[in-house]
């Protein structure tokens, strides 16, 4: 019998079993897939190896969230490079190199869009993204079964949170027209795009608390990981006792007062049952809680899936030298209905990603998942087909480098694509959008219906990316687990 049973290797789930295996509970984690990371681990396809989705790591620094589960698990972190450029982002005939530096950030900007008081109104989004990040720092995981360290924590911070309070509820779009004035496609693109990234909405859509942490997302420390991200996941459960892969889970039956984890090789008993799964799709594995599933997808039914792109790029003269692009068109792609696309490279120096000068590279998009449902085996492979080329000559429009090397061993994955792989719900991919008509007071949180069943993942409060959803684990845990010492 485990104290709990974990369903799901994504960030979450990985977390969820290395905190609790530290605290001294007996618990396994079950994964379908030969590797940790569903979303953001690392997969092979023949002899290479190519991340799932784009590969940007934040948070690891000790005051972050992934750092302070190091911190708390007295483990070493992966092999990593911090970026001082995590990304260049293309838009109209602009190339903006996102700094990590903040001034760097901001001249480059100038450099760009010639708003008189840009600096200013930037800094301001400097001041909205530090109050956020002061609260997760200070107040958010919360233990709400201790109300004086509740109270202590509000009493100590309250100045952050009055600060960031009245910034839930003017959208990104309109704090830029009412500082700005007026301003061209090519910002308003370049914002939409940079807010989408880490929110999955845009500017008319997103707070400016929400939106301001997205375009500032690239001045946290951004790493780059060596041999992938499924190293995190590695270095997170150690040495992978009770870790079992390949086993897919079909249902969860209770019986008296533990639960039976039913998976296509065997039978686990638990009296916890924890879900790294959304909120769409959990109740497929319960008796008798359908309806939960059904309400939640018609109630967070504006969400999002990707389309991604696998190849191997012949450069050893290292002629692409960035990690990250983020690449916005003009015209809208018909087969994501989406307008910029992320590009991940591998590192020269990475022995593991990098075979004999051959990179490994991951392209994301957002993607509607109506577009591709309801087709034919023929049109889906011909459409896989089209939105390959349609993003390829993008790419080569923007970045004609990429030109000079020689592309094989293209891959296509779509909605489709990553409901058979990762089992979520129509292949869902970013949790659920951080929009005004979500966030801050219509976000689920990690209960299901079920005494014993918790949900973990990027559809439950706070929401997707490593900060995100670790943060999720941790309120989860401190209600149901003695780990306050984990925030100190």
């Amino acid at each position: 019998m485990f104290d709990y049973v974990v369903v799901g290797g994504g960030i979450g789930g990985v977390v969820s079993y290395a905190i609790l295996k530290k605290i001294g509970k007996k618990v396994a984690l079950l994964e379908k897939e030969s590797y940790l990371g569903g979303c953001s681990g690392t997969f092979k396809r023949k002899e290479y190896l190519y991340n799932v989705g784009a590969s940007t790591l934040v948070g690891l620094q000790d005051h972050m969230p992934l750092g302070k589960v190091f911190k708390f698990l007295n483990l070493p972190k992966p092999k990593v490079k911090k970026l001082e450029v995590p990304m260049v982002v293309f838009v109209g005939d602009k190339a903006i190199k996102r700094y990590s530096d903040k001034e760097k950030a901001v001249l480059e900007l100038e450099n760009n869009f010639n708003y008189k008081n840009l600096r200013s109104v930037w800094q301001k989004v400097y001041s909205i993204s530090d109050a956020n990040w002061q609260n997760i720092y200070n107040v958010i995981p919360i233990n709400y079964k201790n109300p004086k360290l509740l109270f202590k924590k509000f009493a100590e911070n309250y100045r952050y949170l009055l600060k960031a309070l009245p910034y839930q509820f003017k959208t990104s779009y309109d704090f830029f027209k009412d500082n700005l004035g007026d301003f061209d496609e090519d910002f308003k693109d370049f914002l939409d795009n940079q807010i989408l990234m880490t929110s999955q909405g845009y500017s008319r859509d997103v707070s400016i608390s929400v939106g301001s942490m997205g375009l500032t997302y690239p001045n946290l420390d951004n790493y780059y990981v060596y041999g992938g991200m499924g190293k995190v996941f590695d270095c997170l459960v150690d040495d992978y006792k009770n870790v079992f892969l390949k086993h897919k889970v079909i249902k969860i039956k209770k019986v008296k007062d533990f639960f039976q984890v039913i998976t296509d090789k065997e039978v686990f008993e638990a009296k916890n049952v924890i879900l790294n799964k959304t909120i769409w799709d959990y109740c497929d594995l319960l008796e008798d809680f359908k309806d939960a599933c059904i309400k939640n997808r018609k109630k967070y039914s504006k969400i999002w899936s990707s389309l991604t792109i696998y190849f191997n790029l012949e450069d050893k003269n290292n002629v692409v030298d960035e990690h990250h692009y983020q690449i916005i068109h003009k015209d809208i792609n018909p087969y994501t209905g989406s307008n910029s696309f992320f590009v991940s490279i591998s590192d020269k120096e990475d022995e593991v990603l990098t075979k004999d000068g051959e990179k490994s590279v991951i392209i994301s998009t957002h993607c509607r998942i109506s577009f591709w449902q309801d087709l034919s085996k023929q049109e889906y492979l011909e459409k896989k087909e089209k939105a390959k080329d349609f993003i390829l000559n993008r790419l080569f429009e923007y970045v004609p480098k990429f030109k000079d090397c020689k592309i094989k061993n293209v891959m296509v994955g779509s909605p489709k694509t990553f409901q058979r792989y990762t089992g979520r719900y129509n292949g869902t991919v970013g949790g659920i959008p951080l929009i005004k008509d979500y966030i801050p007071f219509k976000y689920p949180f990690n209960f299901t219906p079920i005494k014993g069943v918790y949900l973990v993942g990027d559809s439950v409060f706070p929401g997707q990316g490593w900060p995100g959803v670790i943060i999720g684990v941790l309120n989860l845990l401190l209600q149901i687990e003695d780990i306050d010492e984990i925030l100190h």
